[in-house]
C-alpha cells in the first residue's frame, strides 16, 4: 500500500490525519528573506539546507502530511521575480527538500508529500490595485498548471494539494491538470467573511461567487479531499459545514494566524493552545485532514499531534 493509499484508509475509517503547518512562513522565522515577487519560492534555490529542516521540524512535531514548498513556484508566480527560467529546479529542489526530510525524520512512520499547486501571482502578493493593469490577470493558466502538475509528479510527490483556489476559471484548470497526473488530488479554498456577512473568495483573487458557489462548482466527486485552508479561524466551521453540504469525500482544514504585511508575515496570532481549541471545533465538525497555514509553526502542530482526538465524528447528517 503506498503512503496516499494509507491516509486514504485512515481517513475512511474516520481518523484524524495531522498536517504540517506554514512552510513559507517558518523560513521566514528561521531567517530566510521573503523575495518581493516570488515570495518563499526563492528559497527552493536558494536555501533548500534550510527547507529541508523546516520540513523535519514539522514531521519531528507529529506531521502526518507535509506539504512540499511549491505555492510559489508555478511560472506565474516565478516569471515577475526573473526566475522564469528556473521553474523546474525551484519545483524539483522543493520536492527532494521534502522527500530527504521525511527520509531524515520520519523514523519509520508514513509521511505523505502533497505537491502544492496554487493561484499565487503578482495578485496574490500584492493586490490588483499594486500590480498595474498589465500583471492583474496573469493567473496561473492551464499551461502554467500542466507544467508544475508534471514537475511534481515526476519528482516523486504522493499526491497534489491545490491551494487559494478562489476562482472557477484557474481552479478548474489547476484540477484538469492535477487530474492528469492520476495521483490523488486535494482542493485547497481560502474564504473570506465578505461586507455582508456572507462567506465567498477574496475580491482580489476570485469572480464574485459566494463560497457556496465556488464548492458547488469545483468540488469533484473524485477529489481525494476539499480543504479550507489559508484562511481564518473563525470562518472555518461555517466553511466546513458549506464544503459537507456539497461533498461526500474528507474535509480538511488547515488555517492562518496572523497578518499579512508582503512580503513577510506578521506573527501576531494564536498560541498553540487556543489554535487546539479551534481545531477540536473543526474536528466536531467532521474535519478530518488537520493542520496549519501561514503563521503556525511546528510547536502548534506538536500541541496538535499530542492532545488533538484521533478521530473525527461520524455521525453528522
Amino acid at each position: 500500500m503506498s503512503v496516499a493509499e494509507e491516509i486514504a484508509q485512515r481517513l475512511a475509517d474516520g481518523d484524524v490525519v495531522i498536517i504540517d503547518g506554514g512552510t513559507g512562513t517558518q523560513l521566514q522565522a528561521e531567517g530566510v528573506p521573503m523575495d518581493d515577487e516570488a515570495w518563499s519560492g526563492r528559497a527552493n534555490l536558494e536555501q533548500p539546507q534550510v527547507l529541508q529542516r523546516v520540513h523535519e521540524s514539522y514531521i519531528r512535531a507529529g506531521a502526518e502530511v507535509i506539504i512540499a514548498n511549491t505555492f510559489a513556484a508555478s511560472r506565474a508566480a516565478l516569471e515577475p521575480a526573473g526566475l522564469g527560467s528556473r521553474v523546474a529546479d525551484a519545483n524539483r529542489n522543493a520536492v527532494a527538500a521534502a522527500l530527504r526530510a521525511r527520509e531524515a525524520a520520519a523514523d519509520g512512520r508514513a509521511v505523505a508529500v502533497a505537491g502544492s499547486m496554487s493561484a499565487f501571482c503578482p495578485v496574490a502578493m500584492h493586490g490588483r490595485n499594486e500590480v498595474g493593469p498589465a500583471a492583474a490577470d496573469r493567473f496561473p493558466s492551464l499551461a502554467d498548471f500542466r507544467e508544475q502538475a508534471g514537475l511534481l509528479a515526476e519528482a516523486g510527490v504522493d499526491l497534489i494539494a491545490l491551494e487559494l483556489m478562489e476562482a472557477p476559471s484557474y481552479g478548474r484548470a489547476a484540477l484538469q491538470a492535477a487530474a492528469e497526473t492520476g495521483l490523488p488530488v486535494w482542493l485547497g479554498l481560502s474564504p473570506v467573511r465578505l461586507d455582508d456577512g456572507t462567506l465567498g473568495a477574496d475580491p482580489e483573487l476570485g469572480e464574485g461567487d459566494s463560497f457556496a458557489q465556488l464548492v458547488s462548482k469545483l468540488a469533484d466527486p473524485a477529489l481525494a479531499a476539499v480543504t479550507v485552508m489559508h484562511a481564518k479561524p473563525d470562518v472555518v466551521p461555517e466553511a466546513i459545514d458549506i464544503i459537507r453540504s456539497e461533498f461526500a469525500g474528507p474535509v480538511g482544514v488547515y488555517a492562518e494566524s496572523g497578518d499579512w504585511a508582503a512580503p513577510e508575515w506578521v506573527f501576531n496570532g494564536l498560541t498553540p493552545d487556543e489554535y487546539l481549541q479551534e481545531a477540536i471545533a473543526w474536528a466536531d465538525r467532521g474535519a478530518q485532514l488537520i493542520g496549519g497555514c501561514c503563521g503556525i509553526g511546528p510547536e502548534h502542530i506538536a500541541v496538535l499531534a499530542g492532545r488533538l482526538p484521533r478521530r473525527a465524528r461520524r455521525d453528522l447528517p
